[in-house]
C-alpha cells in the first residue's frame, strides 16, 4: 500500500511540472484516457500539496528564477569530518537554502555558500550504556567568488550523540537547523547578490562573452540562467541571450547525447526509462545526429508499447501482470513531463561541471594566498545538487 500511495503522489506531482522546452517531433506513447473525479481547483490544490510534501523545494531548486548560488562541501578536517560527513553537511545546506527560496544546484557561477567547522567537544559519557558525543561550531558565509567579498555570515552550534563517534557525527549533521539567524543571513546575501547584478551588468556581459569565446556554452548558459529576475535590467538582458546560448549548447553536445541515448536504450531494452526521452529532447531537429536519434527512439517506443500491449492482454487473467501494467501506465501517462525533467537535469549537470571548472581556473589564476584555507580546491567542492534531486526521481521510486 505504501508503494502504491508513493506512485500516486509522484504522479500528481508530475502533473504540475514544467512543459517540454524542445521542438523535437517523433512518435509518442499513446496511453489510454483516464477520467478524474477532481475539479480543476481541487486538482491544483492536490498538486501543490503533494509537491510540497514530497519534494520540499524541487521547483525552487530546478526551475527558480530568483537568487541562485552554489553550495560548497566543507573541507574535511581530521578523522571525524570525513568526506561523507562533509557531503551530508552540503546536502543539509541545499535543503535549507531551498526552504528559503534560493536555488543551489551547483550551476550558479559567481556566488557560493560555504561552511567552516570548528570541533568544540568530543567525549564518551560515563553512563551505561556508554554514548559518544561531539560538538561543533559551524560558520556559514556567502561569498562573491569573483571579488572575494563576504556578503553574509551566520554561526550555529550543533551536538550529536551516538553509539560511536561516526554515528554521533551523523546525528550532529541532522541537528543543523533552518534557524532565524540562517534565514537572516540568506536574506541579506540575496539582497546583496541582487544589488551586484543591478550594478555590474557590464561585468556580467564580459563573463558571458568570455565563456562564449572559449566555446564554453554550458558555462555561458549557467551565467545567464543564474541572473535573478529581481535584477530587472540584467534579467531582461539574460532572457534575450538565453535562447541563442541554449541552441548553441545543444548543438555542441548533440553527439554526446546521441551516444548516451544509444547506451540508455541498450540498457533499457523494452522497459520505460525517462532519461531516454530526456536525451532525445536535447538533440535538435536540425542537427546531423537527429535522424539517427529519431530512428532509435521510434524503435525503442515500439518495443515498450509492445510490452504494454502484451501486459494489457494478460492483465485480465493475471494479477501480477495487472499490477505491473498499472505502474507502467502511470509512467507512460506522464512521458512528456518525465522527459522534460530529465532533460533539465542533464542540462543542470553540464552547467554544474562547467561552473566547477571555471571556479577552479579562477582560483589558479589568483595569487597563492587565495589557494589557502577556505578557498582551497574551490571547484572540487561545489555540491552537485542535481544528484540529490536525482535520487528523489530515480526510477526505483516507481517500483
Amino acid at each position: 500500500m505504501k508503494k502504491i500511495l508513493l506512485i500516486a503522489s509522484i504522479t500528481m506531482l508530475l502533473l504540475g511540472m514544467a512543459a517540454c522546452r524542445g521542438d523535437n517531433k517523433g512518435t509518442r506513447f499513446a496511453p489510454k484516457e483516464r477520467e478524474s473525479q477532481m475539479g480543476d481547483i481541487e486538482r491544483a490544490d492536490a498538486i501543490a500539496q503533494k509537491r510540497a510534501e514530497l519534494m520540499g523545494g524541487l521547483d525552487t531548486m530546478l526551475y527558480s528564477h530568483g537568487v541562485k548560488f552554489s553550495i560548497l562541501e566543507p573541507k574535511t578536517l581530521g578523522e571525524d569530518i570525513t568526506p561523507e560527513i562533509a557531503k551530508q553537511i552540503g546536502v543539509k545546506m541545499l535543503q535549507i537554502t531551498s526552504q528559503n527560496g534560493i536555488s543551489s544546484m551547483g550551476n550558479a557561477p559567481g556566488f557560493v555558500l560555504g561552511t567552516e567547522i570548528l570541533q568544540t567537544g568530543r567525549a564518551a559519557t560515563g553512563t551505561a550504556p556508554q554514548k559518544m558525543t561531539v560538538k561543533y561550531t559551524l560558520s556559514f558565509k556567502v561569498m562573491n567568488t569573483t571579488t572575494g567579498d563576504v556578503y553574509a555570515t551566520a554561526t550555529q552550534e550543533v551536538t550529536g550523540v551516538g553509539n560511536s563517534f561516526p554515528e554521533a557525527n551523523i546525528n550532529a549533521v541532522k541537528n543543523i537547523e533552518n534557524t532565524p539567524a540562517m534565514q537572516q543571513m540568506l536574506q541579506t546575501a540575496s539582497d546583496r547578490i541582487i544589488e551586484w547584478y543591478n550594478n555590474n551588468l557590464d561585468a556580467l556581459k564580459k563573463q558571458v562573452e568570455g565563456a562564449i569565446g572559449k566555446s564554453d556554452y554550458a558555462l555561458a548558459l549557467a551565467i545567464v540562467e543564474s541572473v535573478p529576475e529581481q535584477a530587472k535590467a540584467a534579467s531582461q538582458w539574460a532572457a534575450q541571450r538565453q535562447p541563442g546560448l541554449y541552441k548553441q549548447w545543444i548543438h555542441q553536445i548533440a553527439a554526446d547525447n546521441l551516444a548516451a541515448l544509444q547506451s540508455a536504450i541498450a540498457a533499457a531494452n523494452d522497459d520505460f526509462d525517462p532519461t531516454i526521452g530526456g536525451y532525445f529532447k536535447l538533440i535538435p531537429a536540425d542537427a546531423s545526429e537527429f535522424a539517427k536519434a529519431q530512428g532509435l527512439y521510434s524503435a525503442y517506443q515500439q518495443k515498450v508499447n509492445a510490452r504494454r500491449a502484451a501486459l494489457e492482454a494478460k492483465a485480465e487473467r493475471d494479477e501480477a501482470a495487472a499490477r505491473e501494467l498499472e505502474k507502467l501506465k502511470m509512467r507512460y501517462d506522464h512521458e512528456e513531463e518525465l522527459a522534460s525533467i530529465e532533460a533539465d537535469k542533464i542540462k543542470c549537470k553540464y552547467e554544474s561541471m562547467a561552473n566547477a571548472k571555471a571556479m577552479e581556473r579562477a582560483m589558479r589564476a589568483e595569487s597563492d594566498a587565495k589557494h589557502k584555507g577556505f578557498w582551497s580546491k574551490l571547484g572540487d567542492r561545489v555540491l552537485g545538487g542535481i544528484d540529490f534531486i536525482g535520487e528523489k526521481f530515480s526510477d526505483s521510486e516507481w517500483e
